[in-house]
């Protein structure tokens, strides 16, 4: 039985105090210990439980992300890299990755403390912005890395390789680089196609291309990405999962790749992407009713 866990929020969320409260106290009333990242914005309520990050990686046995896909995103960033399986509760929002509304945490919670649910491991990149072929940043995304101009609207210029094979000269408003994760969120309203999530494949989906022969490019996670943005290459912004963006210098070239760490997501119940796509996408059409999950 789980008998450590850590509790990621978003504090910007409405009444999540109160939310992160009846999950703590329920918690602790089957013996389970809480703790909580140390974090900006943290209710005072908290305090004795924050702990460093540090010893969360070390000592958590499960995380818990309570908030909307962007909470489970950051938790994700900063937790797999340790192994520790997330559970996703969302407080409102779309929420295509959190697994059960907060209304329903009990339940949820009662399967995962007598080990009734199953683990499913998704697909992360690793993105590294390099200068003069040394390595300058590291980082890990869930949903998808994109490379755009970070102020004026004007195209930029990226000169993309395919391991090692030159594939073109992408000139658009930025490129989108996603995980079958990702396929649902920026790179769908880019144009990217909807991908199973189970496929390991990496999606690239040009952004307002200035060119209509430039279609969304899919290729196996086993590939590396490598692009060069062409003078004047001012102002590139590299953003990860939408949530923390770092320049690019002239000069300097991006590497995307397979991340070494997955998101280890718990599920449930096997419910059907399909299910989730209609539900979350508002799919019309004909109903089936064959009793389908």
């Amino acid at each position: 039985m789980i008998k450590k866990v850590a509790i990621t929020l978003n504090p910007t969320k409405k009444n999540i105090a109160e939310k992160a409260r009846s999950v703590i106290k329920w918690l602790q009333e089957r013996g389970v210990e809480v703790l909580i990242p140390d974090q900006a914005d943290i209710d005072t309520f908290f305090n004795e439980l924050v702990v460093p990050i540090e010893k969360i990686k070390k000592e958590a046995e499960l995380i818990i992300s309570l908030g909307g896909d962007g909470t489970l995103f950051r938790s994700a960033r900063e937790f797999s890299p340790a192994g520790i399986p997330i559970f996703g509760v969302n407080v409102g929002g779309l929420g295509f990755l959190t697994e059960v509304p907060i209304d329903e945490f009990k339940k949820g919670l009662e399967k995962i403390l007598v080990n009734n649910y199953s683990v499913e491991q998704r697909l992360m990149l690793e993105a590294r912005i390099i200068c003069k072929k040394q390595k300058v940043r590291k980082f890990i995304a869930l949903n998808d890395v994109v490379i755009s101009k970070s102020s004026l609207p004007r195209i930029v210029s990226l000169r993309t390789f395919v391991s090692g094979k030159f594939v073109t000269t992408y000139s658009a408003d930025g490129l989108i680089i996603s995980t079958p994760t990702g396929s649902t969120a920026y790179s769908l309203s880019a144009g990217g196609p909807v991908v199973y999530p189970d496929l390991k494949v990496i999606i690239l989906s040009p952004i307002c291309a200035h060119t209509l022969a430039v279609r969304p490019l899919i290729v196996s996670q086993e590939e590396k990405i490598k692009i060069i943005p062409e003078p004047p290459a001012k102002e590139i912004l590299l953003t990860i999962d939408g949530q923390e963006g770092y320049p690019v210098k002239e000069g300097e070239e991006i590497e995307i790749r397979k991340s070494p760490y997955s998101a280890k997501l718990i599920r449930l119940n096997d419910r059907s992407f399909f299910k989730i796509l209609r539900a979350k996408l508002g799919w019309s059409g004909v109903v089936y009713r064959g009793g389908e999950k």
